[in-house]
């Protein structure tokens, strides 16, 4: 019995990379489309989509990442909203409290945040880029890192990620010029670095802020690829100075009540 499968990367396995990778593609926004269909509670099917999004993150970042709906707190106490698509550090940070969908993590373990919406217009590319000025905005302790030759100082936290992802674009251009005059709208803390979408391609700016987009097959994935290639630059968080953290119990006169 011939594998057909076998057969086809052996002869061509570029095609048959592909093919499989286009294959993962379809399916995902297959069943997107029918959340679509299939729900007619708008919160209700807010979450299915967002679970669709994490879970497909979740199976494309390594371990290293934790994805999940959460909140972000730095050592002041103030906080984000609560942010639909959280990636942050799962080796080196425990989320503080909270469970389930209400996990507060540190703002020091964040790699990235991105809204998950059914599409891309200007009202959900606001409420992306407000949220990232939020998280962005948040205190980000860095303490020295011991090791076996001595001790390193604190490392500078790098820029965190945000975006915007959803399953098309509402204007006809797709992510074209009417979404870029959009976009252009939130710089500096509100920027968003990555739009991804399902059926209408990825825009990104994660290269010294130059723009990379794509639309048709394939798009979606190479979005995906892009992101796993921007999270590896970032390499590690930093070390949290947790005496920083526990200065919120010590001085609380109450506390000693």
């Amino acid at each position: 019995m011939v594998n057909r499968a076998k057969k086809h990367s052996v002869e061509d396995g570029k095609a048959f990379l592909r093919e499989r990778l286009i294959d993962v593609e379809h399916q995902f926004r297959d069943d997107l489309e029918r959340t679509r269909r299939s729900i007619t509670h708008d919160p209700t099917m807010g979450g299915a989509v967002e679970d669709s999004w994490i879970a497909l993150l979740r199976k494309y970042l390594p371990n290293r990442y934790c994805v999940a709906k959460a909140f972000a707190i730095d050592c002041e106490g103030k906080t984000t909203d609560q942010l639909d698509c959280l990636i942050y550090d799962a080796h080196f940070t425990p989320a503080l409290f909270g469970k389930d969908r209400h996990l507060y993590v540190p703002a020091e373990a964040v790699y990235a945040t991105f809204e998950i919406k059914q599409t891309v217009n200007a009202e959900y590319l606001k409420a992306a880029a407000l949220k990232a000025g939020s998280l962005r905005s948040l205190k980000r302790t860095s303490a020295p890192i011991p090791w076996a030759n001595g001790i390193n100082p604190p490392k500078e936290p790098f820029a965190i990620l945000a975006g915007l992802m959803a399953m098309d674009s509402a204007w006809r251009d797709g992510l074209g010029k009417t979404f870029e005059k959009q976009l252009t709208r939130w710089e500096g803390a509100q920027q968003l670095d990555l739009v991804l979408t399902a059926a209408s391609g990825f825009y990104d700016r994660f290269d010294n802020n130059l723009v990379t987009k794509a639309d048709g097959k394939g798009a979606l994935i190479r979005g995906l690829f892009r992101l796993l290639e921007a999270l590896r630059a970032r390499a590690t968080v930093t070390a949290i100075d947790w005496n920083a953290y526990e200065s919120a119990l010590t001085n609380d006169k109450s506390a000693s009540k």
